[in-house]
């Protein structure tokens, strides 16, 4: 495995364990959690995020010295605020372990850490340093890329040329574009798990109503 950057690991058991106060079979309806999750302020969110993080990272310390070892470049996400922050500004650069990592730690998989790619050779992979990586098959794990350079292969360059990035945070903390005007009238941006989706469906939809009801233009938004 080529391994460009560092990557945020948490185990799945230690995730579930994490959130199985807000969202578990003992835990308030999903509409009460949704609030004191969601509802918080993102600045706040982040501070208790990275108090989380170090519980968390303490709970998979085993793991995640193995990782280490073996090569493997692992982080606490950005600013120690773990998962949820990368999600939120990057999209990406995490990894929920459901096994992957064990095999790593025990050297059933083999890391090439902090080297790009170059060029793809008849027989393999030249990376910057110079090295050749002889490969029978391989698999490319570059599926992540932004939404609006998705936006673009989609709907083309006269809608993505209006289109403001999307992800990372605003100067007033705030998730760009997502959910909120993108730049483009009509065209909005929608992703996220249940909960987000269940909380922030109605923020949009209010934006829409307001737009269609003559209370708001798109621009005032």
């Amino acid at each position: 495995m080529v391994q460009r950057s560092s990557t945020y690991v948490v185990t799945i058991k230690s995730n579930n364990a994490a959130f199985s106060p807000l969202y578990g079979e003992n835990s308030p309806a999903n509409e009460d959690s949704d609030v004191l999750f969601l509802g918080m302020p993102n600045a706040v969110l982040k501070k208790l995020q990275v108090e989380g993080t170090s519980a968390l990272c303490e709970a998979d310390k085993e793991i995640l010295a193995g990782l280490e070892k073996a090569g493997f470049k692992t982080d606490k996400g950005i600013d120690d605020s773990g998962i949820w922050f990368k999600y939120l500004q990057r999209g990406g650069g995490y990894y929920l372990d459901s096994g992957c990592s064990q095999l790593i730690a025990d050297g059933k998989i083999a890391i090439k850490q902090g080297q790009e790619i170059v060029e793809v050779l008849p027989t393999g992979l030249k990376l910057t340093d110079g090295e050749i990586l002889e490969a029978d098959e391989i698999v490319w794990a570059t599926g992540y890329g932004s939404m609006r350079s998705h936006c673009r292969t989609i709907f083309g360059d006269k809608v993505a040329d209006q289109v403001h990035d999307v992800w990372g945070m605003d100067e007033e903390g705030e998730v760009r574009t997502m959910w909120r005007k993108s730049g483009h009238p009509g065209f909005w941006f929608m992703a996220g798990n249940l909960a987000l989706c269940r909380w922030y469906s109605r923020m949009l939809a209010l934006q829409i109503k307001a737009i269609e009801e003559g209370l708001s233009g798109y621009e005032d938004l």
